[in-house]
C-alpha cells in the first residue's frame, strides 16, 4: 500500500493519500483511513505502538528514513505483520510529510520466527546432549576408577604375593611373572588416565582454578609449550555446569593449539567479576584466516560456542595469520537460589 503521512502540530498524524491497497491490507476502505488516521493506530498491537511512535519521532526530528515493523489485528480478528518504510520531506508548515509504502510481511516474518524457534530448539537439544555426555562420562569414569581400578590393584597385590613365593631357581617363571606385573601396572596407569580424560576428579574436588592449572601442566608436559595461568583469585566457586563447561572449553582450546597453532607459549586468564566470569586463552602461534574458521567441518570452535551459549555467554575469537589466536569467553553469573545451593540443578 502506497501512502502519504503528515505530522500535525498536536503530535498526531494524518493520511493525505492512501492507495487502493488499503482495503486488502487493513480491511478498511482508503477513504476511512484518510478521514480518520486513528483507525490505523487501533489496528496496531498494543505492544508495538511505542516502537511506532518512537521511530516516528526520531524520523521527524532528524528527517531520517522512517522504518518500522509490527503487528496489526484486522476488524475480523486476523493478525498480520506489516512493514512501514517512508522518506520524510519538509512542508511549508515546517512539519514533515512522509511518502512511502506499507507491506504485508506476515509470511516472511513467520518464517523468520520459525527459524528462530528451530534454532532455539537445536540449541536446547545440543545442550541436553552435552549434559547427557557429561553424565555418561562421569558414570564411566567412576566405574573405571572404582571397579576396574580396584580389580587391577587387587591383581597387582596378588601378583606381588605370588612372585615372592616363586621358586628361586626358576628364573623363567619369575621373569614371566614380572612381565605380567608390569602389564598390570601399565593397565592401572592407562585406566587412571582414561578416567581422568573422561572426568577429571580434581575438578569436582578442588574447583575450576586447580583443574585448569593441572590441565595446563599436563599440556606443557605433552607438548613442550610453556603455559602461564593468570587468575583473579586462588579459588573461584562456580556451579557444576559452569565449571565443566569452562574446563571443556579450555581442553578444546589447548587441543586445537597442540594440533594447529605451532605455538611456543600459551596464556590462560580466568577472572571473576561481580556478575560475570571471563576466560581468555591466547597463543603466539601461526593463527588462522576467517575462511579456515568457517570451514564446514570446523566443529571444535562451534562446539565451544554452543557450550557457552547454553550458559547465556558469548565467545569472541580473534586471530591473525602469523600473530597467534585469542579466544575470549564471557559468561554472566546468576546468583543461586537457596534450593540450587542445596540441591544443585536437581529439582525436588
Amino acid at each position: 500500500m502506497a501512502c502519504q503521512i503528515e505530522l500535525q502540530k498536536d503530535g498526531s498524524f494524518t493520511f493525505p493519500y492512501v492507495s487502493e491497497g488499503c482495503l486488502a491490507l487493513f480491511g478498511i476502505p482508503p477513504d476511512d483511513l484518510q478521514n480518520d488516521a486513528s483507525c490505523f493506530l487501533r489496528l496496531i498491537h498494543p505492544e508495538d505502538i511505542p516502537a511506532l511512535l518512537d521511530t516516528l519521532k526520531k524520523s521527524a526530528q532528524t528527517l531520517c528514513f522512517w522504518n518500522w515493523e509490527g503487528r496489526i489485528t484486522l476488524p475480523g480478528g486476523e493478525s498480520k505483520w506489516i512493514s512501514l518504510g517512508a522518506t520524510p520531506q519538509s512542508t511549508a508548515s515546517g512539519l514533515p510529510r512522509w511518502e512511502g509504502i506499507i507491506l504485508n510481511t506476515t509470511q516472511s516474518k513467520l518464517g523468520e520466527l520459525e527459524v528462530k524457534r528451530v534454532q532455539q530448539q537445536l540449541l536446547e537439544l545440543s545442550s541436553h546432549i552435552q549434559d547427557a555426555k557429561e553424565q555418561e562420562r562421569l558414570r564411566i569414569a567412576r566405574e573405571v576408577h572404582d571397579e576396574i581400578g580396584s580389580l587391577l590393584t587387587a591383581m597387582r597385590m596378588d601378583l606381588s604375593w605370588l612372585i615372592q613365593r616363586l621358586p628361586k631357581d626358576n628364573a623363567k617363571l619369575t621373569e614371566k611373572a614380572r612381565t605380567i606385573e608390569e602389564l598390570v601396572n601399565r593397565a592401572i596407569t592407562s585406566a587412571s588416565h582414561l578416567a581422568h580424560r573422561l572426568r577429571p576428579g580434581f575438578l569436582d574436588c578442588f574447583g575450576i582454578i586447580a583443574a585448569i592449572e593441572i590441565e595446563a601442566q599436563e599440556f606443557s608436559k605433552r607438548s613442550g609449550i610453556s603455559c602461564t595461568i593468570v587468575k583473579s583469585q586462588e579459588n573461584i566457586e562456580l556451579p557444576e555446569a559452569y565449571s565443566i563447561t569452562l574446563f571443556r572449553v579450555c581442553q578444546e582450546a589447548l587441543n586445537n593449539i597442540l594440533k594447529h597453532a605451532q605455538a611456543k607459549h600459551v596464556q590462560i586468564e580466568i577472572v571473576k567479576g561481580t556478575d560475570h566470569l571471563e576466560l581468555i586463552i591466547s597463543d603466539d602461534g601461526v593463527g588462522f584466516s576467517e575462511a579456515t574458521r568457517n570451514k564446514p567441518r570446523s566443529f571444535g570452535l562451534r562446539g565451544v560456542q554452543e557450550r557457552v551459549a547454553h550458559l547465556g555467554g558469548t565467545v569472541k575469537i580473534a586471530s591473525t595469520l602469523g600473530k597467534g589466536t585469542q579466544i575470549a569467553i564471557f559468561v554472566p553469573l546468576v546468583e543461586e537460589t537457596p534450593q540450587q545451593a542445596l540441591f544443585g540443578d536437581n529439582t525436588i
